[in-house]
């Protein structure tokens, strides 16, 4: 259940209140252990390097709100993060990224980002020397943690169509994000909140 935050009382007894402290954002060496391992995802999954380059040299056309996110990526920085990535019966894909931060950036961060990419429905990019036409529609989520996100993308490559899921969950000052054939970021994301700090 979202948390929206009703008080009750007076005018008077709110403007006395003491703004909540939030927790600090978790270093990077205290994310990595609640990443997902083999051992949580099950028989098949073979872990990767997640840093193979292959979508590095990416430009974006057609969207103006995520042609502005590539501008100022910088800032679109959270405090600390960890990563892996997965291959499923050497086909499928499913990549985790952990972020840390104040609650308060962590969600205002999550929305813009996930914001920009849907709100263009189609819009064009280049890997490489090699274009893109990409789709891209809004995607239902489970209530788990504090704030959930998601949007399932189609990308018309050379090599055939690719559908790809991106969910994201906050959970206090973490928040997990899964990149993946949609099956399995499904399958995995209740695994991977499991793993976040209870009080985080």
């Amino acid at each position: 259940m979202l948390i929206t935050g009703c008080g009750s009382g007076t005018g008077d007894d709110n403007a006395k209140a003491k703004p909540a402290v939030e927790p600090k954002p978790l270093a990077a060496g205290a994310l990595r252990p609640l990443l997902l391992s083999q051992a949580d995802l099950g028989d098949g999954y073979v872990q990767e390097d997640p840093s193979n380059g292959e979508f590095d040299d990416v430009s974006v056309q057609g969207c103006a709100s995520l042609e502005n996110l590539g501008q100022n990526g910088d800032e679109m920085m959270f405090a600390s993060q960890a990563e892996t990535s997965f291959t499923y019966n050497a086909g499928a894909t499913l990549g985790e990224e952990l972020h840390s931060d104040r609650p308060s950036v962590l969600s205002s961060k999550l929305r813009e980002l996930f914001g920009a990419y849907t709100s263009c429905p189609t819009y064009s990019m280049t890997a490489g020397n090699t274009p893109i036409e990409v789709k891209v529609a809004k995607s239902a989520t489970p209530r788990i943690g504090d704030e959930q996100f998601a949007y399932t993308s189609t990308m018309e490559l050379p090599s055939g169509a690719q559908v790809l899921k991106t969910m994201a969950v906050r959970k206090g000052n973490v928040a997990v994000l899964l990149v993946g054939a949609p099956a399995l970021v499904d399958r995995h994301i209740q695994t991977a909140v499991d793993k976040l700090p209870a009080n985080s």
